[in-house]
């Protein structure tokens, strides 16, 4: 049986090896960005994090048993809510863990009286677009990016 919980920064490490999986799809699937998602490494990434207060950040992990399938990690900061980072296991995805994880997300940011709600998509994650898309997110910005960032000329 499937159960979903919030964990607090402190335990941030649970998530560990999902983010990884997460960062490791990223430089498998990317077409232009394969190298940018090489160097990026939990810590430093999570680091980031341990600035927002406790009723600023909220961290939910989806456990089966005793493996952890999915997380969501979002902010909400002066009325701005921030979906910023998700994943579910390959092997359970479409069966709606990731749907229940942003929709508590979501819930959460209203309650906290977020205006303004937004995820950042790599624009070649295409089966992503399309899940937030069902959640009622659509394209507002395109950040546009050279490709040889981080190469040595």
């Amino acid at each position: 049986m499937m159960e979903i919980f919030d964990i607090y920064y402190d335990e941030i490490e649970i998530i560990k090896d999902l983010w990884e999986k997460n960062r490791q799809y990223h430089e498998k699937t990317s077409e232009y960005f394969k190298e940018s998602y090489h160097f990026i490494n939990f810590e430093d990434r999570i680091k980031a994090f341990s600035a927002f207060t406790k009723n600023e950040i909220k961290i939910s992990v989806a456990k089966i048993d005793s493996q952890y399938i999915g997380y969501c990690l979002s902010t909400a900061v002066k009325g701005k809510g921030e979906l910023q980072s998700m994943h579910v296991d390959e092997t359970k995805r479409g069966s709606g863990i990731g749907t229940e994880l942003a929709s508590r997300h979501l819930q959460w940011m209203k309650e906290k009286n977020c205006n303004a709600i937004g995820v950042t998509v790599s624009q070649e994650n295409k089966s992503t677009i399309a899940f937030y898309r069902k959640l009622g997110f659509y394209p507002n910005t395109l950040y546009m990016q050279q490709q040889n960032f981080g190469k040595k000329d």
